[in-house]
């Protein structure tokens, strides 16, 4: 039962919620949020909401189910069509793939990528796909069980990976996994659990949380024995509820998206798990049901999507959920949540349409000095090791040998590397005029260990080490 099924089995009553609201158009301040004739989802004039939300469409208008970027160019989705499309620069243009040696057509839900070159894509009939040329070229792995739609994927390395879902008549989730890149599969499955799964969130190879209808599985053996802590969310009304989407920033701290008649959509947890709470928001406020996907970029700053068939919105919050804004809304069916590196976030949506903002202005860069310096310098971060922000100082000289002209400037990057040397994220990346200044890397949601930061400009790069202890 995926998102559209949920909202075909609560349609009765959003109808008459959303019809009462449209008879009797209202304001809530508490939320920012009128209730309109037709049920749509509108913020007042006065809002500003956080980011300028735009969108590229891709060809045959489907609905786009799940996207997934390595870095900051490179991205796949998956979609309705029985394939996806790919990206080489930032999702500007997509080039579709489909997956045309099987002779029906069905709904692609996820796709996950290790590198530039290897992923998967997988859907309904449990059909696995895998690349090795960046998703030019896809071939055909078989899992079990093959009466089964496949919902989500997840690889931990280039041999280790999970897929979840539900089988068919009658409806029972499962779980396989492989040790040797999807060449064969084992099911793993806890049975008597819920009807579906949903969505998948690990911390590491053997932590992590599988969510779904009437389930809510945690494992610390790397799926060898799960706990279902379904229990551990308030009961509803008819006693179920279905998780859509299921999100961490830390051991102690994540999100559920849900679908139920309370229309209690979001829960958060403070404490590992053993207890969630509702959060309030426009979403539920409007009448409707479900929240399809959910992300965090630290404690404080996340992003839920919605959508049904006549109306769908992002909503955002900078105070970890406590409150809700409507940061875009659009007669579209927004279904995934993806973000690269803190620095811009896409979502999937009808119509063929993904939609993106940039996340720059999230992080602000502070002055630090009204002087002129005569060279580049960038300093050691303060603290160092971290939990989980540290600031990182530099300057920018006014006569530097490539700055030209004085009180030109310079077009300045601070970008974050892994020990591998690939790039998590970019810090700053504008045009600074002479002077010192600051900026603060908040760590939280990236894993413990060593990283690099850089200071780049046209002819000069200089790099140090930290280190994020979470």
């Amino acid at each position: 039962m995926n998102s559209l099924h949920i909202f075909i089995a609560l349609f009765v009553l959003n109808i008459a919620i959303v019809a009462q609201n449209s008879l009797n158009s209202s304001y809530d301040p508490l939320c920012n949020l009128w209730f309109v004739t037709g049920g749509r989802l509108q913020t007042s004039s006065s809002m500003n909401p956080p980011f300028n939300w735009q969108y590229v469409t891709t060809a045959g208008n489907h609905q786009i189910t799940d996207v997934f970027f390595i870095d900051s160019l490179r991205g796949w989705v998956s979609h309705s069509g029985n394939g996806g499309f790919r990206t080489t620069d930032s999702g500007m243009n997509w080039t579709g793939f489909t997956f045309n040696d099987t002779n029906f057509s069905t709904t692609y839900n996820g796709t996950y990528f290790l590198n530039q070159s290897t992923g998967w894509c997988v859907g309904g009939s449990n059909q696995i796909r895998k690349t090795t040329d960046g998703g030019i070229n896809w071939f055909k792995q078989y899992g079990v069980p093959v009466a089964g739609i496949a919902r989500s994927v997840f690889f931990f390395d280039a041999n280790t990976g999970c897929i979840i879902g539900s089988k068919n008549f009658p409806y029972v989730p499962f779980v396989e996994k492989t040790t040797n890149g999807g060449t064969s599969w084992s099911e793993i499955t806890p049975s008597g659990s819920g009807q579906e799964l949903n969505d998948q969130y690990w911390f590491d190879a053997n932590t992590g949380w599988i969510a779904g209808y009437d389930v809510l599985l945690y494992t610390s053996n790397g799926g060898s024995s799960f706990v279902n802590l379904f229990a551990n969310i308030p009961p509803t009304g008819n006693g179920h509820s279905s998780l859509l989407s299921v999100y961490f920033i830390n051991q102690q701290t994540g999100w559920l998206g849900v679908a139920n008649l309370e229309r209690n959509n979001i829960y958060k947890t403070t404490n590992g798990g053993a207890n969630w709470f509702f959060q309030n928001n426009p979403v539920s406020q409007g009448g409707w049901n479900q929240i399809n996907d959910i992300r965090f970029i630290s404690q404080d700053t996340g992003w839920a999507v919605h959508g049904t068939p006549t109306t769908g919105a992002i909503m955002f919050t900078s105070n970890g959920g406590l409150n809700w804004v409507m940061d875009n809304t659009q007669n579209n069916w927004y279904d995934c949540i993806e973000i690269y590196s803190h620095s811009k976030i896409w979502s999937g949506s009808s119509n063929g349409r993904i939609w993106y903002a940039n996340l720059n202005e999230i992080v602000g860069i502070g002055s630090e000095s009204n002087t002129s310096p005569e060279e580049f310098k960038l300093y050691e971060n303060y603290p160092n090791p971290f939990n989980p922000v540290t600031k990182i100082k530099f300057q920018i000289p006014l006569l530097g040998g490539v700055t030209g002209e004085a009180g030109r400037g310079v077009f300045t990057k601070i970008i974050i590397y892994d020990l591998l040397g690939r790039e998590v994220t970019t810090l700053v990346n504008e045009q600074l005029k002479p002077g010192g200044y600051s900026v603060d890397w908040d760590g939280s949601g990236f894993a413990s260990g060593v990283y690099f930061y850089s200071l780049v400009t046209d002819g000069f790069t200089e790099t140090k080490r930290m280190v994020l202890i979470n």
